[in-house]
């Protein structure tokens, strides 16, 4: 049953109640979920698929959210290669064999940037004396 126009549904309503925010699907498990809680891949202008934690890569991009194993098991079988052909519309794209460890050292570097951005503006404590 519609509901009449002028009526808004309420949040119970949605799909997707419990995130708040945007929310992306994964290519893989099909799962939907925060963009903090997935790992975004981009499409470069050669045609090669790189993961773009920071999600600031201009275009289209795909969304994955499952664990290492589990990509590497898409990887493969063919199936990554396949979802990300239907999510970038081409088939002419390249997956470097390595692309689980690509997205480690970014996830990793994003990491130790962002500390390293705590540290300069005095808001990351360390020591077990500064701790109570």
């Amino acid at each position: 049953m519609r509901s009449p126009r002028n009526e808004t549904r309420s949040l119970d309503t949605r799909a997707h109640a419990d995130i708040d925010g945007p929310v992306r699907k994964c290519i893989l498990s099909q799962d939907r979920a925060s963009p903090v809680a997935l790992v975004r891949l981009a499409l470069s202008p050669d045609g090669v698929i790189l993961p773009d934690v920071r999600a600031k890569a201009p275009g289209r991009g795909a969304w994955i959210g499952v664990d290492r194993a589990e990509l590497d098991v898409a990887l493969a079988k063919g199936r990554l290669r396949g979802a990300l052909s239907r999510a970038f519309k081409t088939s002419a794209l390249t997956i470097p064999d390595d692309l689980p460890q690509l997205i480690e050292s970014a996830l990793e570097r994003n990491a130790l940037d962002r500390l390293g951005l705590e540290a300069k503006a005095g808001t990351l404590v360390t020591g077990s004396d500064r701790i109570e």
